[in-house]
C-alpha cells in the first residue's frame, strides 16, 4: 500500500463545494461505497438525491477540504442536510433545526493525518451558525466521532427474518402470505404527504406535553420530505439492481385508518427497513398492538415479494415489540424475531451546537432520521 502524502491542516483550504468539487468527491467515495453499482451510476444516484424536496434549494450543503491552491485535489468531504426538529426543555417546547451529516470521506492518499477531523471542525462552525444540533451515524465505531464532540445515543434494533419453506416444484421460494388480508392496504408515495402531516401534528402535541425534567428532548420531524428522500434513494438503487423494476408499495395502512407504516427497500443489504410505525389515533393498547402486528406482517409480505429476507426496525417501543412478536407467534415456523442493541453500524451520535453537552433524550430515533 502506498504511503499517504504528508500534509498538515495548514496545507489545506475548507469551502462549500463547487459543482465540480462535489462530483470529484462523489467519484472518490464511490470507489468505496458504489458496489455493486458502478461509480458512474453511484454519482448519478447522488445527483438524483441532491434534487429531492429534502435536499434541493440549498437544504443540503456539500463541503470539501482541498489542497491549498489546487481546488480539484479533494482531500476530505462530507454533506450536511438541514432539517426541522422539535425541542423540549424545562417543560417548554419549540421548533428548531438540526443537521444530518453524511458521507464523511477522506481521500486514501491523505489518510491518518487528521484530515477528516480538520474538515469536521470547520463543518461544526458552519452548522452552529444556523442550527441547534447535528447528528451522524457512525460506521467506524463509537470513539472517533465522540472525540470530536458527537455523543453516542444507544439504539436497539429488531429484526424479523423470513425462514422460507422448501422451494416449490418449479424451484421458486414461496413468499409469505397475509393472515388478515382485509385488515391492511398498501400505500403509494403520493398518499404519504397528508399522513406525514398528521404524524407531525401528533408529535408536536406530544412535545407540548413533555414535563419539565433534567433532560433536553429532541426529535426530527417525520416530514414527507424526509420520508420521500428515503424512498427515492431506495428506488434508485432498486431500479439499477433489478433491471428497472422499482417497488411501488412504500408502506401500509390499516383498513380503519387508525395506524400506518412507512418503509424503504434496501436491495443492497436485502432488508426492508421500516422508517416509522405510526399509531396516532385514539385506541387501546390491545388495538395498537394488533394494528402493529398486521402492519409489520404486511411489511414482511412486501419484503419476501422482493426477495428481501429481513424486516428491520430501529428502537421499537414496548407496544411495537409486542406487535412484532405477535407476528412471530402467528408464523411460528416462518419468522425469527430478534431484538438486540446495535453496536456495529449506523451508531447514532448527537452534538448540540457550540459543543454544549446536555442530558439528551432523542425521541422517535427511528430509521426515517437516518441520512
Amino acid at each position: 500500500m502506498a504511503q499517504p502524502l504528508a500534509i498538515t491542516a495548514a496545507d489545506t483550504e475548507f469551502c462549500e463545494a463547487t459543482p465540480e468539487q462535489r462530483e470529484l468527491a462523489w467519484q472518490l467515495n464511490g470507489a468505496a461505497w458504489a458496489r455493486p453499482m458502478s461509480i458512474e451510476t453511484y454519482v448519478a444516484q447522488e445527483f438524483h438525491l441532491s434534487k429531492q424536496e429534502l435536499t434541493k434549494d440549498g437544504h443540503c450543503k456539500y463541503w470539501v477540504l482541498h489542497l491549498t491552491g489546487y481546488p480539484r485535489q479533494v482531500i476530505a468531504s462530507c454533506e450536511t442536510t438541514r432539517k426541522k426538529v422539535l425541542i423540549s426543555e424545562n417543560g417548554i417546547s419549540r421548533e428548531g433545526y438540526g443537521y444530518g451529516i453524511a458521507s464523511v470521506y477522506t481521500n486514501p492518499d491523505y489518510r491518518r493525518q487528521g484530515m477528516a477531523a480538520t474538515l469536521l471542525r470547520h463543518v461544526q462552525e458552519a452548522m452552529d451558525r444556523d442550527s441547534d444540533l447535528s447528528v451522524l451515524y457512525s460506521d467506524i465505531g463509537r470513539q472517533y466521532y465522540s472525540n470530536l464532540g458527537w455523543h453516542v445515543v444507544p439504539r436497539d434494533e429488531l429484526t424479523l427474518t423470513y425462514i422460507p419453506p422448501a422451494p416449490t416444484s418449479d424451484n421458486e421460494t414461496p413468499t409469505l402470505q397475509h393472515t388478515q388480508p382485509d385488515s391492511v392496504r398498501y400505500l403509494r408515495l403520493e398518499e404519504l404527504r397528508p399522513l406525514c402531516e398528521v404524524d407531525e401534528l401528533h408529535l408536536s402535541a406530544r412535545f407540548d406535553r413533555i414535563p419539565a425534567d433534567r433532560a433536553r428532548h429532541v426529535a426530527f420531524l417525520p416530514s414527507f420530505a424526509q420520508i420521500s428522500w428515503q424512498v427515492a434513494r431506495a428506488g434508485f438503487v432498486a431500479g439499477k439492481l433489478l433491471d428497472g423494476k422499482v417497488p411501488e408499495n412504500v408502506g401500509a395502512i390499516t383498513s380503519n385508518g387508525r395506524a400506518w407504516i412507512y418503509w424503504s427497500h434496501d436491495c443492497k443489504s436485502k432488508k426492508l427497513k421500516v422508517l416509522k410505525v405510526v399509531t396516532v389515533l385514539e385506541s387501546t393498547p390491545q388495538q395498537r398492538i394488533y394494528d402493529i402486528r398486521v402492519l409489520v406482517e404486511a411489511a414482511l409480505v412486501e419484503a419476501t415479494t422482493w426477495g428481501l429476507g429481513t424486516v428491520l426496525l430501529w428502537n421499537p417501543d414496548e407496544e411495537t415489540a409486542m406487535g412484532c412478536k405477535a407476528v412471530g407467534d402467528v408464523h411460528p415456523h416462518d419468522i425469527d424475531v430478534v431484538i438486540d442493541e446495535n453496536v456495529d453500524n449506523s451508531i447514532p451520535s448527537l452534538r448540540w451546537a457550540g459543543g454544549r453537552h446536555k442530558d439528551t433524550v432523542w425521541e422517535d430515533n427511528y430509521y426515517y432520521c437516518w441520512c
